[in-house]
């Protein structure tokens, strides 16, 4: 741990360990297509994440750990852009899919069920709805 990861504050770890599990999923099958990369960028400027600290997390990522939300709109939102990630190439792979529902519950979702937000925020997703549009409906 680096004496900065000391002194940030908890949103920050929060941002770097969710930035984390969407690394995670787009290296999960060994190759992190372009889509994955791209939306990767996207995130991390919404986070906040500057170049520096997005190459820490992809090269050592097993140093950040994710920490769950507190609200539900944001485990929701974290929980999209999981998906989105598995989402992004236009195909679900098992293993993708798997880590993605893994990872939902650590986010605090409840292991009944999650299977069902899954599939019904990756059919929307495919269908070409936005982020914010998932985020409405499944609210």
């Amino acid at each position: 741990m680096s004496i900065a990861q000391l002194f940030e504050t908890g949103e920050q770890a929060s941002q770097k360990g969710h930035f984390r599990n969407l690394v995670l999923l787009a290296k999960s099958d060994g190759v992190m297509a372009d889509e994955e990369k791209a939306l990767l960028d996207r995130i991390a400027r919404r986070l906040s994440l500057t170049p520096e600290q997005v190459k820490e997390i992809c090269d050592n990522s097993d140093n950040f750990q994710s920490f769950p939300p507190a609200n539900r709109e944001e485990r929701y939102e974290r929980f999209i852009q999981l998906i989105q990630m598995v989402c992004v190439d236009g195909k679900v792979e098992a293993n993708e899919r798997k880590l993605a529902i893994r990872l939902g519950v650590s986010l605090g979702f409840d292991e009944v069920g999650i299977e069902d937000k899954f599939q019904i925020i990756a059919d929307l997703l495919l269908k070409g709805h936005g982020r914010e549009d998932v985020l409405e409906k499944v609210l």
